[in-house]
């Protein structure tokens, strides 16, 4: 997936809302639901204006399953990662509406990269944060010095995240999409 480039990701500069993206790489949406223990909901219950905290949309994506949360941290938190990458690999990309932002990454289980897209030459950890060195500097994440790049922000950690997983998102705004499963993540 090396030849991602920022140019899919050009309509996250209309979002105005935060969102999470979470990349499954070979898992459907009903697969990864079940891993996280999300219960589906009924189409009723989808109309519902009470079901409010810790609704994911599942998506079938090129390559996996893309799950989107809006408003919502769900996929950066390692409790849910941790099962979600078993025996795959997983990464989500966070923004809020103040603009934090957070990228994670993980393998069978364990975080493999975490960083703020913002300031990604100064913020990366997990178990191995220099493995997708290359990746982020091609992406102008990371500068030739190591420090932050020309391109930091969302769009290439979007980017990155596709080129790790191989999961395509769609290439309009996902968040904007309303096919597929609708769940809520229980104690969320």
């Amino acid at each position: 997936m090396s030849g991602v480039t920022l140019d899919g990701y050009d309509w996250f500069s209309t979002r105005e809302l935060g969102f999470c993206l979470t990349f499954v790489r070979g898992l459907t949406p009903e697969e990864a639901f079940r891993r996280i223990g999300v219960e589906v909901l009924s189409e009723d219950e989808e109309e519902d204006e009470d079901v409010l905290g810790g609704v994911l949309r599942g998506e079938s994506a090129d390559g996996g399953a893309l799950l989107v949360e809006e408003n919502g941290y769900a996929g950066t938190m390692d409790e849910l990662l941790r099962p979600l990458s078993a025996g795959t690999a997983v990464a989500s990309v966070f923004r809020n509406a103040d603009f934090d932002q957070t990228f994670v990454y993980y393998e069978d289980g364990r975080e493999i990269l975490g960083f703020d897209p913002q300031f990604p030459g100064d913020s990366r950890s997990g178990a191995d944060p220099d493995r997708h060195f290359a990746e982020m500097r091609d992406l102008g994440l990371i500068a030739e010095d190591g420090e932050d790049g020309p391109e930091t922000g969302v769009e290439a950690a979007l980017a990155l995240a596709e080129r790790l997983t191989g999961v395509r998102a769609a290439s309009d705004d996902p968040a904007e999409a309303r096919a597929g499963l609708k769940g809520v993540l229980p104690d969320y």
